[in-house]
């Protein structure tokens, strides 16, 4: 039996809540639709709906099935629209996942543009600091800081960020200075962390890198934390620039060992390479490409 018109079947049935409802739309017979019902339950191994005399419902796998067989549809209809050149308006659902304060500072903005140019997309942002796997989280774009380490992912640069070692005026006011990575041994630091790594900031000089082993005075899994505690003269922090960008430009923190920081790292809006051309990631990474053009604060100088 094909599958690809037993989806289409479930999603009809799985919309109008009648087996009889997905006959009419799918110009089939009642007991056709049964049949195709039945043979995606009998492959998964479960129940899609719970039938009654009157109605029909989805299951909890059903909802769940519902998610993914509406993507795979739209995606194929968007792929279809691609081949034979029809400029198909982005329309169904979108996945995107960027870390925490670049998709709050950055990236939102932009996906509010999006969703006011076209209204027939919903788009469902995961922000957060982990990397998560595309295929196995159902994403459809990535914003990640640094190359994409999977050859199966298809990446655009978008800008570049680098890393800041920082601390507030009162802070350093009070404190012995710091010229030298090694300096920190003598400080308050802050360390934004997931307590599953070693305190080691690595910095570098003439090719050479100088690993500084710390025992932070604050330790947090959130960034935000470590700069409002930076902000308040607690300690010396090191974050990307992005996320101490405007703190940096009011004045409540100043730039430390700058000769001695990292390269800088790109900026990369990443998606899986069969979906890469699917007119709703196609577009939506061109607006972010055009929302982050020229951000002073995303192309630091090196």
């Amino acid at each position: 039996m094909d599958k690809l018109l037993c989806m289409r079947v479930f999603a009809e049935a799985a919309k109008s809540g009648s087996f009889v409802g997905a006959a009419d739309v799918m110009s089939m017979s009642a007991p056709a639709v049964t049949r195709c019902i039945a043979h995606l339950e009998a492959q998964l191994n479960t129940r899609l709906f719970h039938r009654t005399t009157r109605q029909v419902k989805l299951s909890e796998v059903g909802e769940h099935y519902l998610i993914h067989v509406s993507r795979i549809l739209a995606d194929i209809e968007q792929s279809e629209a691609a081949v034979s050149g029809i400029d198909l308006v982005p329309r169904g659902e979108l996945n995107i996942t960027a870390p925490i304060l670049f998709g709050e500072r950055y990236v939102t903005p932009i996906i509010s543009q999006f969703l006011k140019d076209y209204p027939d997309i919903r788009v469902n942002g995961h922000f957060h600091d982990d990397v998560v796997n595309l295929i196995d989280s159902n994403m459809d774009v990535a914003i990640r800081i640094g190359n994409p380490k999977d050859s199966s992912l298809y990446g655009v640069t978008v800008g570049y960020v680098r890393r800041v070692t920082c601390a507030a005026p009162s802070y350093l006011a009070s404190s012995p200075a710091i010229k030298k990575p090694e300096d920190l041994k003598r400080h308050s630091v802050l360390y934004p962390t997931r307590f599953n790594e070693p305190a080691v900031w690595t910095y570098h000089k003439s090719g050479r890198p100088i690993a500084i082993k710390l025992t932070p005075r604050f330790q947090s899994n959130q960034n935000r934390a470590a700069i409002n505690a930076a902000i308040a003269g607690v300690g010396v922090v090191r974050l990307m620039s992005y996320q101490v960008a405007e703190a940096l430009r009011s004045g409540d923190l100043v730039s430390l060992l700058e000769d001695v920081e990292d390269k800088k790292l790109p900026i990369q809006v990443v998606s899986v390479e069969g979906r890469k051309n699917l007119s709703k990631v196609k577009m939506f990474i061109d607006y972010v490409k055009a929302g982050l053009a020229n951000n002073e604060y995303l192309n630091p100088r090196a």
